[in-house]
């Protein structure tokens, strides 16, 4: 686990070619996690690859080390003889062995040893701290002896910084670990001090009467230094870990959740721009040509310039197959979104986001893309620029499945693409659809948007589309007398069943658009006043937060959650 808690994670991406749940019972964060940092495995994974180097490292350092003091002892004796020599010897032979044989096992890539590494950690430091008290200890006693003493924090010093640089840590934890080694080296100067006589004389000497003092400054400041020097290379480690990838995108919240995958807010690392990120499943995204269709469709929306589709930023595909995109982050609620909550709108207000959703579907249908999902959720009332109600075209079909779900309100992707509720009657076939389809999709939006209700009331998605296909709808006056006949009209000739009948092109639908007379028009001050006194609160409040550049609240959506309640805070 990383060091840190809390709910930001690392967005990664694969180094190659490309970019990089739980069950629905669980968090959202299950499976996310999965593909981010923070809590998740593929930065676990490059702590224990590090800390298993390391290991390796400071067990050779220890090794090479006690040896030559221990062969230069053995060889050419000793200059101080106390009454602890012996354990003395002992004990740095304890500690030869045991960072010998980490050494070792490490260097052979033991499977024991690397699924235990913090435990050989613990050996290594442990038996190091043994011997250290010992020759401490022997230390004091020989000073002691020849009538001196001095704070003896070498050897401590030598093993906390040893640990600080070379061992992979939270702040915390190395704290924990590194507390004794400060605090060792001080006790045992005090417990000779008290226990042992001759150590007890030379304390009681005006001259010596600092020494634990400047030892205990010594090891405190050091061991300050060292738990900063930790808390420091964690960080650069973490950022090295971060800029290797090329996601750079920190999740901060999961907004909602779809039959497709997932919607998070996010942060640019070094740009801090906030964004919006897709997540589709694995499962759903399926096999490598579906993949290769998600990403050719991405690279075509990336294309489009105009200010009413929404901007895309990035792309990619991780190791597990997670396919996911990242796209500006819209402050505001889809027309599925005010409709559900505030009902149908009046003609104005319908005109002023068709006329820009025209001009957005004008620039694609010029490069040849169709989108093939247009629905309410597809459509966003953003604040862009200090301009309320900015049309946001969303999901150029980037999700789509194999079959058509039963749930006739989730997009799928496949053989039949699109939502079944707005469903032009070709596209539900299976044949050939153009621009002409999504027209047909736009009149069955301004259909819901203008009463509340879809043009086919079917709850089963097969009957759905044969009612697209054979039906007739009738008028939107029967639902709403106040739809202008001239409106009216105009979204009927949308959803005609022939495609020749239809409105040929979105440039003709906007002039349509533009002659039906309206009793006031839709104007900047008027969509200002309705965001002030409507919307959703939850989503105000987030964006509020988004915009001043506090951290959005700690609200996670998970499987307890309505639905409609997580789409709303989504937004896209």
């Amino acid at each position: 686990m990383a060091e840190e808690s809390g709910q930001e994670r690392i967005l990664t991406k694969r180094s190659d070619s490309g970019p990089i749940e739980k069950s629905r019972s669980k968090s959202a964060w299950s499976w996310a996690g999965q593909i981010v940092d923070g809590t998740g495995a593929n930065f676990s994974k490059e702590v224990n690859t590090v800390l298993e180097g390391r290991l390796k490292a400071a067990s050779l350092i220890f090794f090479v080390g006690y040896s030559a003091f221990f062969l230069k002892t053995e060889l050419l004796g000793s200059a101080h003889i106390t009454e602890a020599d012996a354990l003395l010897r002992w004990t740095q032979l304890v500690a030869i062995v045991s960072s010998g044989l980490i050494a070792w096992r490490t260097c052979a890539g033991c499977g024991h040893v690397n699924r235990n590494l913090r435990i050989a950690e613990l050996i290594l430091f442990g038996t190091s701290e043994l011997y250290f008290i010992v020759l401490t200890y022997s230390m004091v006693l020989d000073c002691a002896t020849r009538g001196y003493l001095f704070p003896i924090v070498a050897p401590w010093m030598i093993l906390l910084f040893t640990y600080s640089l070379f061992i992979p840590n939270s702040w915390q934890r190395a704290l924990a670990m590194m507390l004794p080694m400060a605090i060792a080296p001080v006790a045992v100067m005090g417990i000779a001090g008290f226990a042992v006589p001759v150590v007890a004389a030379e304390f009681a000497q005006p001259e010596n009467s600092t020494v634990l003092i400047e030892a205990v400054m010594v090891m405190t400041f050091s061991l300050v230094i060292a738990t900063w020097g930790v808390r420091t290379i964690r960080s650069l480690r973490t950022a090295e870990f971060e800029a290797r990838q090329l996601g750079l995108y920190r999740l901060k919240r999961l907004l909602g959740r779809g039959g497709m995958g997932e919607v998070h807010l996010a942060e640019h690392l070094l740009l801090k721009r906030p964004c919006a990120i897709k997540l589709i499943r694995p499962e759903m995204a399926g096999d490598p040509q579906t993949l290769a269709r998600f990403e050719r469709e991405v690279r075509s929306t990336a294309q489009l310039t105009h200010w009413n589709t929404v901007e895309i930023y990035d792309y990619g595909v991780s190791e597990d197959g997670t396919f996911y995109y990242v796209m500006e982050y819209l402050p505001g609620m889809n027309l599925d979104q005010i409709v559900t909550m505030h009902g149908p709108m009046p003609d104005e207000r319908l005109i002023h986001f068709f006329e820009q959703t025209c001009d957005a579907l004008a620039e694609a249908h010029e490069q040849g893309l169709v989108h093939r999902d247009i629905k309410p959720a597809n459509i966003f009332a953003a604040k862009r620029g200090g301009t309320y109600d900015v049309a946001k075209l969303l999901d150029f079909g980037l999700v789509r499945s194999e079959h058509v779900d039963v749930d006739t309100k989730i997009t799928q992707e496949g053989r039949i693409a699109g939502s079944p509720m707005y469903m032009a009657p070709e596209q539900a076939s299976g044949d050939v659809s153009d621009a002409r389809a999504d027209i047909y999709a736009l009149g069955c939006v301004a259909y819901y948007v203008l009463t509340g209700k879809t043009p086919f009331q079917e709850a089963n998605a097969v009957k759905l589309l044969l009612a697209h296909a054979q039906q007739t709808p009738v008028s939107l006056r029967s639902h709403n007398p106040n739809v202008s006949e001239e409106l009216d009209a105009i979204v009927l000739k949308c959803l005609e069943k022939n495609p020749d009948d239809r409105f040929q092109s979105v440039e003709e639908l906007r002039e349509a658009l533009k002659s039906v007379p309206v009793t006031e028009t839709w104007t900047r001050e008027r969509a200002q006043e309705w965001w002030t006194c409507h919307g959703c609160p939850k989503k105000r409040e987030l964006d509020e937060c988004i915009q001043e550049g506090r951290e959005p609240p700690s609200y996670v959506a998970d499987s307890t959650d309505n639905y409609a309640e997580t789409k709303l805070l989504a937004g896209v």
